[in-house]
């Protein structure tokens, strides 16, 4: 019989596979869904903002979630969250009215920024030092592996019916039951005073490195997006290649990130984490390079996998790089304010990026990516020796 503790490792990260590919697990179902709705005007647009809508109410409702995680308890977050996440992930199933199911979508993304700041503040409570790096990595391990389950899942049931990988949200049941048993409210002390989600006494409170670790955030996860957005398009345009075809492509990023997310701690000793994040641009950078170049399904799986090295240690160094910086108190509320700009990242990433599929395509527009990321990981590593980041690389 599993131990309390070992139960509640399990749910953290169990519950970490809902979280950061919650929206893409639909992403093989999107052609299909497009066809469904061609007879209405901006279909494709529209179901593309079923794949991206849940990252836009993840950016405006996390930082209210962390508000509540801090004053209300992380536990009661965490535990509603896990409920709507069922209820809101699977309306597809039985709603017909494309905007209805938009709605659905959006108290998804409500549920996904609550889940997502209530276990990454849970592990800084629960953890210290090298045991929070190293459960950190885990929880961004773990993420990848919801990904690859989910997503190629997903593919499989989209050739069924387009309508069922949306059944793949009721998962989150069982993950509930299994907090509701082990999740315990960690001591810690309270906020003092009244503080607002934005007022002049909490801009105080945050170190000035955590706004950098925001910028960091919102272009990594506006570059990560790409994969989801663009590719079911590039893949589905290939002869032969069905939708289990797209889900295993995309999902095949996560085997490749689960490798570097579990070493992630191994590799963080030895880098601070201005130097990792580089590293992490360069790996992308080198994938989207071969994507750009690709012919054929085969290659571009192979640019993908290479781009799952870098991915799979972005997770876990931005979250890990803020939770050490955060003051306990308000921890809650900086991770909230954490993936909001790592949502409103991945929901601006086709907007932002256009301009650049514009000029010539979407091949041509990951060689474009992949200089400016590259172009980046050089000032990351310039900065670094010059000192600029000195006091934001703690254990």
């Amino acid at each position: 019989m599993a131990t309390p503790d070992a139960l509640r490792k399990s749910t953290l990260l169990l519950g970490s596979t809902l979280t950061v590919m919650a929206g893409a697990i639909i992403a093989p179902a999107l052609p299909e869904i497009s066809r469904v709705y061609a007879h209405m005007p901006d279909a494709e647009l529209l179901s593309k903002l079923i794949l991206t809508l849940p990252a836009l109410f993840i950016a405006f409702f996390a930082p209210i979630a962390g508000y509540f995680v801090d004053w209300s308890g992380r536990r009661m977050v965490l535990l509603i969250s896990l409920v709507m996440y069922a209820v809101s992930g699977t309306t597809a199933v039985y709603l017909s009215n494309i905007h209805l199911i938009l709605v659905g979508r959006a108290f998804l993304g409500i549920a996904v920024g609550a889940l997502m700041t209530s276990i990454i503040t849970l592990i800084g409570d629960y953890y210290e030092g090298r045991a929070r790096s190293r459960f950190m990595g885990y929880q961004a391990a773990f993420a990848s592996t919801g990904g690859l389950i989910f997503i190629s899942t997903g593919g499989l049931l989209a050739d069924l019916h387009w309508r069922y990988p949306f059944m793949i949200y009721s998962f989150s049941l069982v993950i509930f039951l299994m907090a509701y048993l082990s999740v315990n409210e960690p001591e810690r002390a309270k906020p003092a005073g009244k503080i607002s989600l934005i007022s002049l006494s909490l801009l105080r409170r945050i170190p000035s490195r955590a706004f950098w670790v925001y910028g960091i955030a919102f272009f990594s996860f506006a570059v990560f997006y790409m994969i989801p957005v663009q590719m079911p398009f590039m893949l589905s345009a290939l002869d032969g290649v069905s939708s289990t075809g797209v889900g295993i492509a995309i999902a095949c990023m996560n085997i490749t990130a689960m490798l570097t997310a579990f070493n992630y701690s191994r590799v963080k000793r030895h880098l601070d984490f201005p130097f990792l994040m580089a590293l992490v641009y360069v790996l992308v950078a080198m994938g989207y390079g071969l994507i750009g170049s690709s012919q054929s399904y085969a290659m571009m799986v192979a640019g993908i996998l290479v781009c799952g090295l870098g991915f799979g240690m972005q997770m876990a160094n931005v979250n890990l790089w803020l939770v050490n910086l955060a003051p306990a108190p308000i921890r809650g509320t900086l991770v909230g304010y954490l993936n909001t700009f790592i949502f409103l990242g991945m929901f601006l990433s086709p907007i932002l990026l256009q301009p650049l599929v514009g000029i010539g395509g979407l091949y041509r527009s990951f060689h474009l990516v992949g200089i400016l990321l590259l172009l980046i990981a050089a000032v990351l590593v310039w900065s670094g020796y010059r000192g600029f980041w000195h006091g934001s690389a703690g254990e």
